[in-house]
């Protein structure tokens, strides 16, 4: 083989390791922006988000009704092929007795979008024997993310159940 091919092929290797460094290199800085922001949103969970629910969960109970607050931490898909389960919190009202499954029930949920550095929230009006929607109920930064505004949104949600 003739040097210059030699030469030429060693170029086209040498790119091809470069590209695959950099690629490397990219995923580790997005990887590492996700695990901060996960990190983030778990630490506003439990500082801001939980108490707001615990609050509006607290009134709930008073007039009558139970509430449960629970979490989920980022992991990977049960099934082991689809995405992974991002971490969240949801406030779940029950209207009657506890024997149907929790998403069947109303509630609000704040979940981490870590690869968009963006929270979503998620309502849910329904309930066994009713009415109702479940979807998207907008989304925020984490900068964003108030005692107040979760309220807000919680409240939307009680007053369509509860009209």
């Amino acid at each position: 083989m003739k040097d210059d091919i030699k030469s030429k092929l060693d170029a086209a290797f040498e790119k091809h390791e470069a590209s695959k460094r950099s690629a490397a290199e990219a995923k580790q800085v997005a990887e590492t922006k996700e695990q901060i922001f996960s990190r983030e949103f778990i630490q506003a969970r439990d500082t801001i988000i939980r108490p707001a629910m615990e609050e509006i969960g607290g009134y709930v109970k008073g007039k009558g009704y139970s509430y449960e607050i629970s979490t989920e931490d980022d992991k990977p898909s049960p099934d082991g092929r689809s995405r992974s389960v991002p971490a969240s919190v949801r406030l779940t009202i029950f209207l009657g007795e506890r024997r149907y499954q929790v998403h069947e029930n109303p509630g609000f949920s704040v979940i981490c979008e870590k690869g968009q550095q963006k929270v979503r929230f998620h309502e849910c009006t329904m309930s066994p024997g009713r009415g109702g929607h479940a979807g998207p109920a907008g989304e925020a930064t984490l900068s964003q993310v108030t005692k107040d505004l979760i309220q807000e949104k919680i409240l939307k949600v009680v007053a369509e159940v509860f009209r």
